[in-house]
């Protein structure tokens, strides 16, 4: 006899005269009921076992949905219908007046029935197996865990309480559904790890005795799913999720409620790594499938609302979560349920979303009627507990109640920890909002501690889900850990000052994250192309036809997409996948998505005496919460300080908006500009005397401000005292210097033929400019491609492999979303341009005009080669070992700006494409004063001088027949 058999005989002995009367009571229910059952011929029935096995599965699997989203023990077996249950009298009967014992309330009864209905079919089938389901239940339920948790063990054995060759199919499931539901208790529990234990116990069980391909393991698969997403482990989550619904698909139950209750659980591990458009949508995919086997305003289409509104609340659509929210617990109150454990679940996220969205008097009310739910069903150490508490604390932090927060976090740290461990989510979080805690009562020491800890937690966690992620997910991913770090950064300049190695950690965490999705974006880039494995050459190729196809599919109506049977969201699907795949069989991947480990001391090891490194920063001003304000904070880092140099503009809105505006206005009408110097950078100027060259990561507004160009009160320019070199970040000073060119080969491409409709201006100065850049490199021994006119197509410029050079001469153009209206931008679908800023930037080539004519008359586009060439588009180019990028053309800086990753444009297509450097334009240019700018560069360039030195040089020059900055300062070379 092994243990777990020894464990149950224990247990069941041990249980008192009490526990012996009731299990005699229970073994003569059952043997009373299994004869009754088969005098019936209900065991003999197969087509009717068959029949009520099929059914109650399909009830079972679409309510795991309530357990595992919601965190409830509460009934999830709601479909019942209104016969007495067995399971139910015997717990009525569990009271035993001789003995003195009164161990269960009738609301406990029903709640031991509603989590164990499937007993009442197990009781027909086999004793056991009930025996073990209702005890189990109803150990949870009256905290009584000396028996309750021998059973646990036994579970793991239930086969041997019975001979499993006699058994048929429906008695085997059972079995299985026994354990599978003691998983689900356990769940319920927050024993997350030995509910894991059973789900695996299981799925290995059901592939032995049911089959490898059983239906139900599609549900036990989405419960491992939300077990594992549970728990902060989203890769895993997601591949138990794409297995649940394979045999979904091979059992031919796509659309099914099944399929649906999957498909929930999806949108919230969506959710929960900060997809909300994909979160949204499957939500919605999952409530249409199940619309058509649930009541409307039933139980089961209640719990996909609750997760719609849980969707909404994270996406920061608050007015609609909180509708939906409000709708839930209205219905739950007229159905006489306001102390159902969904209703707290309900008003403890309905407090949530009025706290974010500034409504704050309901707040107590709500979480404290939920904790009394909670404590009175559960436990004060329940999952749903502590989730609410931990909104209370967050109350008492919002309201400046520093001393209540404290206590109160502190508590719900402690629970987390014990339940999770200290790399969950909500374990950071709440030790993030106790590091908030910490500084607002100036334990400041404590305050860094615990920031410390958040970020290095989160940063781990990053490198750790990013090599599954395609780029699009590690953008969702990282905004949601984003916030932890610009609430430091706010706690650092708070604090600069009384402990300057605050702002060291400031700057060598800036250099870690600086532009981090582009640098992901590079690396894995960068292996694909010089890798020698065919079948990531073949993905690589698949995936750059699907992100084409997805282009012509952008330019499609949905009622084109309809007639043409195209599912875009399928096809997004692919394409996500495709470059996941990419991801995988990357042979160095693991490694391409290590965050970088440059630190501010190797970055001094590059400056001079009269050098600085500076990071800007622009982050948004914090109180309690994140407010609208924003600042930007200026880390100086030079060799005459330990720590950097901290300079803050406060108001960072208004340099977004309106010095911003001026700024440009001042540009382009040539006028003296004596304003936006004082704005943007008189402060940073005055801490910079003495230094001569200043290594410059920009961020948000100064990607639109060429500093170089700024006017001080005496009428000089920045640029006249400090030469300012460009970098995405400043770590890029540490890369090792190229000697020479990468090849000797350049690509010229301009002066394309637009068409005869005059829709876009002739650049006659663009063809002087490449004839002139091409005769300079040509007499310097390099290999010169040159296309204009009709050659500088769409088609052709796609071609161009890996130059050294390649320089670009014609039109460019960035469309805020403001500016997309209509139908269609360049052929692309109005609703696709707005998400997408790539998309809204590009280059005019050969023949674009006929792409703006049929764009404006409603008429298909080929949007491949079509004459606009995206920044979407350059994406897929090969540049691997280009050093530069010239972008002769109007405006091709520009783009959707991003805080703390850069503009979103051009010019980042180009660099995630593999090029090195980039010379951009931020305004319209001049013809004229770009050829001469040009012309002198290449000059230089090729004469001998480094890139920046010959771009500087040239930009003097050009001072001298042009001396406003709208000529020279149009252009600017990024590293």
């Amino acid at each position: 006899m092994n243990r777990i058999q020894i464990l149950l005989i224990f247990s069941l002995i041990s249980f008192s005269t009490y526990s012996q009367g009731f299990l005699k009571k229970l073994k003569e229910a059952v043997e009373d009921q299994v004869e009754d059952a088969d005098a019936g011929s209900l065991i003999n029935k197969d087509d009717r076992m068959s029949g009520f096995r099929n059914q109650q599965l399909v009830k079972d699997t679409s309510n795991y949905n309530y357990i595992f989203s919601q965190g409830n023990r509460a009934s999830f077996f709601a479909n019942r219908e209104g016969k007495e249950s067995l399971l139910l009298t015997i717990a009525k009967n569990y009271e035993d007046e001789e003995e003195g014992i009164d161990a269960v309330e009738l609301e406990l009864y029903e709640q031991a029935f509603d989590l164990n209905r499937s007993g009442e079919m197990s009781i027909y089938i086999n004793p056991w197996a009930a025996n073990l389901n209702f005890l189990e239940a109803l150990g949870l339920m009256t905290s009584q865990f000396a028996y309750s948790e021998a059973l646990l063990d036994s579970a793991f054995e239930i086969t041997d309480l019975v001979d499993i060759d006699t058994l048929n199919i429906p008695e085997k499931y059972a079995l299985g559904k026994t354990i599978a539901n003691i998983s689900i208790l356990i769940h319920a529990e927050g024993k997350y790890n030995l509910s894991e234990d059973f789900i695996n116990e299981t799925i290995k069980y059901f592939k032995e005795h049911i089959g490898e391909n059983s239906i139900a393991l599609a549900s036990l698969n989405n419960n491992h799913a939300v077990i594992a997403q549970s728990q902060g482990r989203y890769t895993e989550a997601e591949n138990y999720f794409n297995e649940a619904e394979e045999i979904i698909k091979m059992n031919d139950r796509v659309g099914s409620l099944s399929h649906a209750i999957i498909t929930s659980n999806r949108a919230l591990l969506y959710n929960e790594i900060g997809q909300y458009e994909e979160a949204k949508a499957a939500i919605q995919r999952a409530m249409e499938m199940a619309s058509g086997e649930i009541r409307e305003r039933g139980r089961d289409n209640v719990s996909f609302q609750i997760n719609q509104g849980l969707i909404y609340y994270s996406a920061g659509e608050y007015e609609q979560a909180e509708q939906v929210f409000r709708e839930i617990i209205e219905l739950k109150e007229k159905r006489f349920a306001k102390n159902q454990t969904d209703v707290g679940n309900v008003k403890n996220y309905l407090a949530a979303t009025l706290m974010e969205s500034g409504k704050p008097a309901e707040v107590p009310e709500l979480l404290n009627d939920a904790l009394r739910i909670f404590e009175k069903k559960y436990s004060t150490d329940h999952p749903a507990y502590i989730k609410t508490k931990h909104n209370l604390g967050r109350y008492y932090l919002a309201s400046g109640d520093y001393q209540n927060a404290s206590s109160t976090l502190s508590d719900v740290n402690k629970t987390y920890e014990s339940f999770f461990g200290d790399q969950h989510p909500d374990y950071l979080s709440s030790l993030e909002d106790l590091a908030v805690v910490a500084w607002k009562l100036e334990d400041y020491a404590v305050a860094k501690s615990r920031f410390e800890k958040v970020i290095n937690s989160n940063l781990a966690l990053v490198e750790k889900y990013f090599g599954a992620m395609s780029e699009y997910e590690k953008g969702q991913y990282w905004a949601k850990v984003r916030p932890s770090i610009l609430k430091f950064y706010a706690y650092a300049v708070d604090q600069g000052d009384a402990d300057p190695t605050l702002l060291t950690d400031m700057y060598n965490l800036h250099l870690k994250t600086k532009g981090i999705l582009l640098s992901a974006s590079s690396k894995v880039r960068e292996q694909i192309l010089s890798s020698d494995n065919e079948e990531l050459k073949n993905t690589y190729s698949e995936w750059v036809e699907t992100k084409e196809s997805l282009l012509v599919y952008y330019s499609y109506s949905k009622s084109q997409l309809q007639e043409q049977q195209i599912d875009l969201a399928a096809e997004e699907a692919k394409a996500n996948q495709l470059e996941k795949e990419l991801n995988r069989l990357s042979s160095t991947f693991a490694q391409s998505n290590k965050l970088p480990s440059t630190t501010l001391a190797d970055v001094k090891t590059k400056l001079g005496a009269k050098d600085a490194a500076i990071e800007i920063i622009g982050y948004p001003a914090f109180e309690n919460t994140f407010t609208d304000e924003k600042k930007y904070a200026f880390l100086i880092a030079d060799l005459s300080s330990a720590n950097p140099k901290l300079v803050v503009i406060d108001d960072g809105q208004e340099l977004d908006t309106k010095y911003a505006k001026a700024y440009l206005n001042m540009v382009k009408v040539k006028a003296k500009d004596r304003i936006t110097y004082d704005k943007f950078w008189k402060p940073v100027d005055e801490v910079l005397m003495g230094k001569e060259d200043v290594h410059l990561s920009l961020d948000g507004v100064y990607f639109q401000v060429n500093i170089g160009g700024l006017q001080r009160q005496d009428g000089s320019f920045v640029s006249d005292a400090l030469d300012l070199h460009l970098y995405t970040s400043t770590r890029d000073l540490v890369k090792p210097k190229k000697d020479g060119f990468a090849s000797k080969k350049a690509s010229f491409i301009g002066y394309p033929d637009f068409g005869a409709k005059g829709l876009l201006a002739p650049l006659p100065g663009t063809k002087a400019e490449i004839d002139a850049a091409s005769q300079i490199t040509k007499s310097r021994g390099f290999s010169t491609d040159v296309f204009m006119q009709n050659q500088a197509t769409e088609e052709q410029f796609k071609k161009i492999s890996s130059p050294s050079l390649l320089h670009v001469a014609t039109h460019g153009f960035f469309l805020p979303e403001s500016q997309t209206s209509g139908e269609k931008v360049f052929g692309v679908e109005v609703s696709e341009a707005k998400d997408n800023p790539l998309l809204r930037s590009g280059l005019m080539l050969a023949n674009a005009e006929q792409t703006m004519t049929e764009a404006t008359q409603g008429t298909e586009v080929n949007t491949t080669n079509n004459g606009v060439l995206t920044a979407y588009e350059v994406i897929t180019l090969d540049l691997k070992n280009t050093d530069l990028v010239v972008l002769s053309a109007c405006e091709t800086g520009l783009g959707e700006i991003k805080s703390g990753e850069g503009v979103y444009g051009l010019q980042r297509a180009f660099q995630v494409a593999g090029a090195e450097s980039v010379i951009m334009s931020l305004w319209k240019v001049s013809d004229e004063a770009t050829m001469q700018l040009m012309t002198n560069f290449y000059k230089e360039w090729m004469g001998g001088k480094p890139k920046e030195e010959a771009f500087f040089t040239a930009q003097k020059k050009l001072r001298e027949s042009f001396p406003e900055p709208y000529y020279w300062g149009a252009f600017v070379m990024l590293n």
